[in-house]
């Protein structure tokens, strides 16, 4: 695997290192504990109800789990799971102090509900706190100081254009440039008065080139950062973007104006306003929704899926010659393509026409399996496999074959807002009729507006509900579905 691989693999499955993060995290923390057990007591943490000092020591098990629980609420609140790549790095071992203050705290609670203070060793208290304190401070120093190494290496290395070549800009570049442990790779300046600009090396043209320099360079971001832009300047170059996957922050000249509307990135001196607020951007919200994609598609997989396949993979090789599964690339996040996996419901065709043609009423080319397959949604059943992996997600907007992505990119406007979250089983959009072939741009664009209802407005509460009504619709059955 190159560089460039892993850097995708690495923004590909975020979420889950931070899960895996948290994980560390709790290991390290029970870590602590039995270590301060065995300092104090001389022994690690029996299961048995054996007794030090008239006090049972099941007590000791009862308080590992309860500030296993709390750690992991404390640490969520406290944020200490988000991206940190361009803050200093003082920033988070204060906000690792804080959690463990609250920690402290919780157990002194849970200490005094239990009947007082004489039930714990004090000398094993400040022996937990001690080594959980430097065990954690010393993996999150290494963490972060692997993490810059790799990124001086160009491994997750995210590129960004800057649009605007005045003062700020000019201190954003060398402040990226001087700190190569963030991660970000200046790419260049587009500027429509660079004339007497500093570094003329890197002046790739002016506004109106934006959509070539898009074209023809890998960009993750762009960074606005024009004293005197318009709103409608501003508005016109978020919308180019956007329509290819960038993500735009702002170095606004005002940040009264930006004040709790919008998402804050942190770059250096830098307080950057990202101008697509989304709950989906909240790293709690993206470790929820993913540990709930995780869980939901290993209990179908294990438990539902094999029951389905035995009897559907019979049924499709004796209705006609071809694999059991039909395999086909469709856009995911931030505009990547990936594998999607469905059980195969039409006769073996040529690959143009399967990535071209959607499916009508009455197609021709559907198997009598594959009919019923389609109407009940159990062809959409192997796309668990793409959850679990991470290409999609349970829950979103459902993902277009290649071709319509790149027709549709260039007709409806804001079309590639909907790929800044992963694509889902099922949707928003499908739930309320915008299920299947979509026969005119009318009919498209009314999908794109359930879809972009669902990213500015998802929640967790909200995603039960999409899937409830999903179940409900296939039981009762779905016209569109064919």
């Amino acid at each position: 695997m190159n560089d460039h691989d892993l850097s995708a693999f690495l923004r590909r499955h975020i979420t889950l290192f931070r899960v895996l993060f948290v994980l560390a995290d709790i290991a390290l923390i029970n870590l602590s504990y039995q270590l301060a057990f065995f300092a104090r007591f001389d022994s690690f943490l029996p299961v048995s109800q054996r007794i030090i000092g008239g006090i049972p020591i099941s007590i000791y098990g009862q308080l590992e789990l309860y500030l296993s629980g709390a750690w992991i609420v404390i640490a969520l609140f406290m944020r200490l799971y988000v991206g940190r790549r361009g803050h200093p790095r003082y920033e988070e071992l204060r906000d690792l102090l804080k959690a463990l203050g609250f920690l402290a705290t919780a157990i002194l609670v849970f200490i005094v509900a239990q009947g007082g203070y004489n039930l714990y060793s004090r000398q094993f208290l400040i022996y937990f706190f001690g080594v959980a304190t430097l065990s954690t401070i010393a993996f999150r120093v290494a963490l972060r100081s692997s993490l810059a190494f790799a990124r001086t290496r160009g491994i997750n290395k995210r590129n960004i254009l800057i649009i605007g070549a005045g003062r700020a800009a000019q201190r954003f570049y060398n402040t990226v440039r001087s700190n190569p442990g963030y991660g970000y790779e200046v790419i260049g300046f587009l500027d429509d008065n660079g004339v007497s600009f500093r570094y003329r090396e890197l002046l790739l043209g002016k506004l109106v080139d934006l959509e070539r320099i898009a074209e023809e360079n890998e960009v993750d971001e762009v960074v606005i950062a024009l004293p005197k832009a318009t709103e409608d300047t501003i508005g016109d170059l978020v919308t180019e973007c956007e329509n290819r996957c960038i993500r735009v922050n702002v170095i606004p000249n005002d940040y009264a104006a930006f004040e709790g509307k919008r998402v804050i990135e942190q770059i250096g001196e830098f307080s950057l306003v990202r101008m697509r607020e989304a709950p989906l951007d909240l790293p709690t919200s993206k470790f929820v929704k993913r540990a709930f994609d995780i869980c939901f598609s290993t209990f179908v997989l294990l438990l539902v899926f094999p029951l389905v396949f035995a009897l559907s993979a019979l049924l499709i090789k004796l209705s006609s010659r071809g694999p059991i599964f039909f395999k086909q690339l469709r856009t995911g996040e931030d505009g990547t393509s990936f594998v999607c996996f469905k059980f195969r419901t039409m006769r073996d065709q040529p690959r143009s026409l399967a990535d071209s043609l959607q499916a009508v009423p009455n197609d021709p080319r559907l198997t009598w399996i594959g009919s019923i397959l389609r109407r009940t949604n159990f062809d959409e059943l192997p796309q668990f496999w793409n959850v679990l992996k991470g290409d999609m997600s349970v829950v979103g907007p459902r993902p277009h074959m290649l071709k319509h992505t790149e027709d549709y990119r260039k007709s409806i406007s804001q079309y590639m807002v909907r790929h800044f979250v992963k694509p889902g089983l099922t949707g928003w959009a499908q739930v309320n009729g915008f299920r299947g072939a979509t026969r005119s741009s009318e009919q498209m664009e009314r999908r794109i507006d359930h879809d972009l209802y669902y990213i500015e407005n998802w929640s967790f509460i909200f995603d039960l509900n999409i899937i409830g009504m999903t179940i409900a619709t296939m039981l009762k059955g779905d016209e569109n579905a064919y």
